[in-house]
């Protein structure tokens, strides 16, 4: 059993290390979950649709389905927000043992849209938070404790945002 989770998590989350070179965010490499909020607005919009069903008001019927729409459409633009962006390494200066080392990342914003609120972190301590305007580029930093002496490679580091409403947190993981 914990052979066929393991396998499972692999191919879900795509433990296959680091890699080489630019990371382009695609469909298969971007997560996306509903937020607390969101749980919370969902069970607000079921509560409202009851309501609606009981005391046949019209006028919650379009309310309802007009928040609901509002979420599908946070959905999709909480996904966009991380999707296609190029992510590349940066390089690291050199730090002593003890230290915090800031690895940096490159973000690349090839499309004509804004991208808002993209956070990075590493191991979910102190996310750097970044804006990336249209057709610009940012270098985000993330802290990495350096605990020995030697090569320190900071493993694997997570994108991610809730931009616009917070409903949704969508997340992607790189590693160098």
């Amino acid at each position: 059993m914990q052979a066929i989770l393991k396998h499972l998590s692999t191919w879900l989350f795509q433990l296959r290390g680091a890699q080489q070179g630019p990371i382009v965010l695609v469909q298969r490499r971007i997560f996306i979950l509903p937020a607390r909020a969101g749980l919370v607005f969902a069970l607000m919009l079921l509560l409202m649709l009851s309501g609606s069903i009981n005391y046949s008001l019209s006028l919650g019927f379009i309310l309802t389905f007009l928040l609901a729409s509002l979420a599908i459409s946070a959905m999709l633009h909480t996904f966009r927000n991380l999707a296609g962006l190029h992510v590349s390494p940066v390089r690291t200066a050199p730090v002593f043992a003890g230290q915090t080392a800031h690895f940096g990342v490159y973000l690349q914003n090839p499309t004509h849209a804004d991208r808002f609120n993209i956070a990075l972190t590493h191991a979910r301590l102190d996310p750097y938070t970044v804006d990336i305007p249209a057709g610009e580029s940012v270098i985000a930093t993330a802290a990495v404790p350096a605990v020995r002496r030697g090569i320190l490679r900071p493993g694997r580091m997570t994108l991610s945002t809730r931009f616009p409403l917070g409903l949704y947190n969508a997340w992607s993981y790189v590693e160098f």
